[in-house]
């Protein structure tokens, strides 16, 4: 066939020669186009496993956790957030006040926070009181003027009274309200003074001039001795 090839005319064999390389070429591109595919396939998969993707949008993308999971994950930090509304009522402050105590770093066992002095940061370092106990305990001891027993925390609604084991009173020094200057609206914002007690100090002012002692008050049935003796350190005259 070679040898049939040389008798042919000179334009027949440009012609077969033309054709001979085009296919040459044609396979070559074929060979060559298959090959490179596969290649940038084998290191499109090699760089998506080894390393993750370059732009923050797709590093998120990769790195990002089931939406269960991470909804678990939450849960698990505030579940004790969420204690009384899974008994399907609101949470109460008190309730809630116990709750986040648990969690607080606490003063050990004997030792001692001093009431009269402290603020709302050593106060939650007492155990049975959270942020409320704190406020609650800090507003009454403003209205009173200051604490002079620890027992007056009993008249803070459902305050925990195992708390008072770690509180102390130390140089009490209660503001004081001058009886005999004040009028009725002051004297009544006294937590230990009602109204009908204010009306009694004004009226006797009025009718007898200035109190010298609560002594004087003793015989007025809106001050029983228990109600003298309690408003005593906070009355000067």
């Amino acid at each position: 066939m070679i040898r049939e090839f040389f008798y042919l005319q000179k334009s027949d064999r440009k012609v077969i020669l033309a054709l001979l390389c085009v296919i040459v070429i044609a396979l070559g591109i074929i060979f060559l186009t298959g090959g490179s595919n596969d290649t940038s396939n084998a290191l499109v998969s090699a760089d998506s496993i080894d390393n993750p993707p370059s732009s923050k949008r797709h590093r998120d993308s990769f790195n990002r956790k089931p939406y269960r999971e991470r909804t678990v994950y939450v849960r698990t930090k505030v579940v004790y957030r969420d204690t009384a509304f899974s008994r399907g009522r609101d949470i109460r402050h008190v309730e809630h006040d116990s709750i986040v105590a648990h969690y607080q770093v606490k003063i050990r066992k004997g030792a001692h926070v001093v009431l009269n002095t402290a603020d709302s940061t050593a106060l939650k370092t007492v155990p049975g009181i959270g942020p409320y106990f704190a406020r609650k305990i800090i507003q009454y001891g403003e209205r009173l003027g200051g604490y002079v027993s620890v027992d007056q925390l009993d008249e803070i609604e459902d305050f925990p009274l195992d708390a008072k084991d770690y509180l102390v009173i130390e140089t009490p020094s209660p503001k004081k309200l001058n009886v005999n200057k004040l009028s009725l609206n002051d004297l009544k914002r006294h937590p230990y003074i009602n109204y009908f007690q204010a009306r009694a100090i004004t009226d006797y002012r009025r009718l007898h001039g200035p109190l010298k002692s609560l002594d004087d008050l003793r015989l007025i049935k809106d001050f029983s001795p228990e109600a003298i003796a309690r408003l005593t350190p906070y009355v000067e005259f």
